[in-house]
């Protein structure tokens, strides 16, 4: 099955499937999955993108926009470098430093993002948030319980 070999993916029709079409491309997602992405080896931008695609089903294909200018930061920050061929991989420092991700740090670094954007939203919105106030109450009573 295609995204398998990422973490992604439990099948068409089941409510796993209908939560990564809900979420695929969301803000906070980019930067983790591309990091996922390069876990597998040496990519081109391109490589990327397509690989991301098929994670997604097809729901998401970041834009090069979103990719290429993530990937000079990431080289900027010495957590990829890109070889002559023009494909990016994870260098050795990060990989020591870092090990490979895992889905729990995935989803932590997910939650921290969309927790990001709903403090944005409560303070920018409040009409909109407001609707949304039940779900977000009931999440931090059961996140409250795991502390």
């Amino acid at each position: 099955m295609k995204g398998r070999e990422y973490g992604f993916g439990m099948g068409w029709g089941t409510q796993m499937d209908s939560h990564w079409r809900r979420h695929f491309g969301q803000r906070g997602w980019v930067r983790p999955t591309v990091l996922r992405v390069l876990e597998s080896g040496p990519k081109t931008g391109m490589e990327i993108m397509e690989t991301i695609e098929s994670m997604s089903y097809g729901w998401w294909r970041p834009s090069p926009g979103a990719i290429y200018p993530l990937l000079e930061q990431l080289v900027t920050e010495g957590i990829a470098k890109k070889d002559k061929d023009g494909k990016y991989e994870l260098t050795a420092e990060y990989r020591k430093a870092y090990g490979p991700m895992n889905d729990t740090e995935e989803i932590l670094t997910n939650m921290e993002g969309n927790a990001s954007y709903l403090e944005e939203l409560a303070q920018g919105n409040k009409k909109e948030f407001e609707a949304y106030r039940t779900r977000v109450d009931g999440i931090a009573k059961r996140l409250s319980k795991l502390a």
